[in-house]
């Protein structure tokens, strides 16, 4: 996504993104506006909604006039939208990502993406992660053997059974 955010800036066009529920939208567009301000948006809308687009939603993005139209809808859903804007006459190339605009929002890898660390912080990260999980197994190992069955009885020593 970034590479094609990037091209569309460098082109001078006007984009509107559609898709994603509330959260996600608003995300995107602050992280939009913080990592590519040259990037001329033109309008956002959230599709927390089922079904098709109903005719404000379509009134909004027409009136945006966008050169671009980026959604993040599952495959069908988008065909659908596709169907309704060349009803509606809405002009402009429409790009799917589906079930991007979360994850990008985030910065691709969540919170803390790779784009505020260093690739050898990361790979430490990574590398230490893997070793705590190994470390949790052998523990786990350890501790199930250092306890008895709860149902198992252990005969005591000198005692007759």
């Amino acid at each position: 996504m970034a590479g094609f955010l990037r091209d569309c800036a460098g082109r001078n066009q006007a984009v509107f993104f559609f898709g994603g529920d509330h959260r996600a939208i608003y995300a995107l567009r602050d992280r939009i506006a913080a990592d590519w301000p040259a990037l001329r948006v033109a309008g956002i809308c959230d599709a927390d909604f089922a079904g098709p687009a109903d005719r404000a939603v379509l009134d909004h993005i027409a009136a945006a006039d966008a050169d671009v139209i980026v959604t993040d809808l599952p495959k069908a859903r988008f065909r659908q939208f596709c169907a309704q804007c060349d009803t509606a006459r809405i002009r402009g190339k429409r790009v799917n990502l589906p079930g991007s605009f979360p994850s990008f929002a985030a910065g691709e890898a969540g919170a803390l993406s790779g784009r505020f660390l260093p690739r050898r912080l990361r790979r430490f990260g990574a590398a230490a992660k893997m070793g705590l999980a190994f470390c949790r197994i052998v523990m786990m190992q350890k501790l199930r053997g250092a306890f008895p069955p709860a149902d198992a009885v252990t005969p005591r020593r000198g005692s007759r059974g």
